[in-house]
């Protein structure tokens, strides 16, 4: 009797100590179906759509403008700063202007290479050590050689600016070099 009389406890029991159920915030299963994207109304996004350029020099200066704006170049440094690696950003940079509309898929994959550059010039002249790809420790030479890339191009445009600036006749005077010193 004594195990007859164990089962009716229990029985008549109630365990406090089982949590309740409750619905989870949300559902792994609320996803959109598959296919679900090729009902859709097409036009809806802006890759959907011809492209600003498909130009690859016109998207090169459109990038350029847009990294030298102040506010972009402080969030770029930054973001250099923190251990971004610069391939990183040039994915986001190159992938938005996709997303955006502004130039195709695979003008996007074309400016890749172009906007590493740019981005890590001027993070050279900056003297900001940055990471290449996420495998990179430190690839001191590759900044050292696009800094000085980016110093010859700026000698070239200001030695430009001032052959401009100065008159005919002083442009047809020569200059006198190291060898007719000292005579």
């Amino acid at each position: 009797m004594e195990l007859q009389e164990l089962i009716e406890k229990f029985k008549n029991q109630k365990d406090e100590s089982a949590p309740s159920y409750e619905e989870p915030g949300v559902n792994m299963l609320d996803a959109p179906i598959p296919g679900q994207s090729l009902t859709d109304e097409p036009g809806n996004y802006p890759w959907e759509h011809p492209p600003q350029t498909a130009s690859i020099e016109e998207a090169t200066d459109a990038v350029y403008e847009s990294l030298m704006k102040e506010e972009n170049m402080a969030r770029m440094f930054t973001l250099l700063r923190m251990g971004i690696p610069i391939e990183a950003l040039v994915k986001v940079i190159t992938f938005s202007g996709f997303l955006e509309g502004k130039w195709t898929v695979d003008v996007a994959k074309l400016l890749e290479p172009i906007v590493a550059m740019m981005v890590a010039g001027e993070a050279a002249l900056a003297e900001i050590p940055a990471k290449v790809n996420m495998g990179d420790a430190e690839d001191n030479n590759f900044f050292t050689d696009m800094a000085e890339r980016k110093l010859d191009m700026k000698q070239d445009k200001e030695l430009k600016k001032m052959n401009l600036e100065m008159s005919p006749l002083e442009q047809a005077k020569p200059m006198a070099g190291l060898m007719t010193k000292g005579v």
